[in-house]
């Protein structure tokens, strides 16, 4: 048994703690995130997961700013640093996320920086309910190996009134060992408490697809429930293999035919044909492949997994046709899209979280001054909008007052941040205001010299 499906006798051996996870739990968290990272077979849960992680994060934009456009302080500097880091992977985690129906995102303090490891929901063991919030949990965070031998890094986390208490331990194979053993785990504490605490501090971001059980402690795959239909495509991929190995065209000769080593040709076109007569020396196996029947069963057994999924045609099958209008794409896509603004609702949740922890390890270490701020997350929709229906409301907005200009350069310079397209457009219109002074003087000047002439 490794480590993963150890990992409750762990915490209780390390925390003194019982998870509310069973061991059937356990096993089946394990299970869907070996089933997601299998590379041997066409992995469908994968394709739908990948897929679904361009739909939510692509051309997106993630940004930690002062509150109430207030001035950026170097907490809000700091704070939009690490999120940036971690939003470089968002289609990354996005894609787990949905893989294996959750993830961890746990951020540190070490060297007086703030880090973060991003695991899957197996590594997590809950422990502790309140209602609905998860007040107690104990993560298997980080996993290295130091001169060839495995070591393990576990963090217990237990909300106690406003306080957190925070717990550092490091085991290999041989039981516990000090963190100071990995140079990497060096300069994190053993244990912190941390006063005027609302929740643990990390995000625990879970799959929106239901379990379809009265509890949901951990979070389910995209294709959960669709065991039987992935099965069956499995069996038919097998069975299309299987055809066209079965139909291979080759030319029987009679071995009269050969020279004296009597050997036949590394092609693999040719085969020795018995019993033929000087009439028939050779004779040629061509039957025709019954593909259309196998890829008929393939593409309506696509359509049923999407359908069962959740998803609108264009996953797994060819898109439908659709209009060129805003509202047409969205009717087209209208399943996809409701499953991806499901995602991003997770992401965001998740990301206040993510943000929230670090903002409050950021207090205790004492890292920068405290200040307020605020979190914006530009989602793209380019899935279901039109950039030219789209770019006119946005003028139309800003025509009424309801925009800014610099909104409007921040839609088409996707990389620049609000502040960056505000500098920009306070910079062209200066230009423009110098050259139209400019060419007024000129003019000036010209109807001065006719006059005098």
């Amino acid at each position: 048994m490794n480590i993963w499906n150890m990992i409750i006798e762990w915490v209780k051996k390390l925390f003194g703690v019982d998870p509310l996870m069973t061991g059937d739990q356990s096993k089946q968290n394990n299970a869907y995130t070996s089933s997601y990272e299998d590379t041997e077979t066409v992995n469908l849960t994968a394709i739908f997961a990948n897929k679904l992680s361009a739909f939510v994060a692509s051309e997106s934009m993630a940004n930690v700013i002062p509150l109430d456009d207030g001035a950026e302080t170097a907490r809000v500097q700091l704070l939009d640093e690490v999120l940036q880091r971690l939003w470089i992977k968002s289609r990354k985690f996005t894609a787990r996320l949905l893989g294996v129906g959750g993830i961890v995102i746990i951020p540190y303090v070490t060297n007086g920086r703030i880090y973060f490891d991003v695991v899957a929901q197996d590594r997590i063991s809950i422990n502790k309910m309140r209602g609905d919030q998860v007040i107690g949990a104990t993560v298997l965070a980080d996993l290295v190996v130091h001169n060839y031998r495995r070591y393990y890094r576990w963090i217990d986390y237990q909300l106690e009134g406003t306080t957190h208490v925070i717990r550092n331990k490091a085991t290999s194979a041989d039981g516990v060992v000090p963190l100071t053993f990995i140079p990497e785990w060096a300069g994190i504490q053993e244990e912190i408490r941390i006063g005027n605490v609302d929740r643990l501090l990390f995000a625990f971001i879970k799959s929106p697809v239901d379990n379809r059980q009265t509890h949901d402690l951990y979070g389910v795959p995209v294709t959960f429930g669709c065991e039987k239909i992935i099965a069956e495509i499995q069996e038919t991929l097998q069975q299309i293999n299987q055809e066209y190995a079965l139909k291979k065209s080759f030319v029987g000769v009679d071995e009269r035919l050969f020279g004296k080593d009597n050997r036949l040709p590394v092609s693999g076109l040719f085969k020795f044909l018995t019993g033929a007569t000087n009439d028939n020396l050779w004779e040629i196996y061509d039957p025709a492949i019954r593909d259309s029947s196998y890829y008929n069963r393939l593409e309506n057994l696509f359509v049923l997994l999407e359908k069962q999924v959740g998803v609108s045609r264009g996953i797994l099958t060819k898109p439908e046709s659709r209009g060129a209008t805003a509202t047409e794409i969205k009717a087209g896509l209208y399943d996809t899209y409701s499953l991806v603004e499901a995602v991003r609702d997770c992401i965001e949740r998740g990301m206040d979280d993510f943000i929230y922890a670090c903002n409050v390890l950021a207090n205790a270490y004492s890292l920068t001054s405290a200040s307020e701020y605020d979190i914006r997350i530009d989602w793209s929709y380019a899935l279901i909008e039109s950039s030219s229906e789209t770019f006119a409301q946005y003028l139309q907005g800003e025509a009424v007052g309801a925009i800014e200009p610099a909104e409007i350069r921040q839609y088409l310079m996707t990389d620049e941040t609000l502040d960056d397209a505000r500098q920009r457009v306070d910079e062209i219109l200066e230009r423009k205001r110098k050259i139209s002074t400019g060419l007024l003087n000129a003019s000036l000047i010209d109807d001065s010299q006719g006059m005098n002439d």
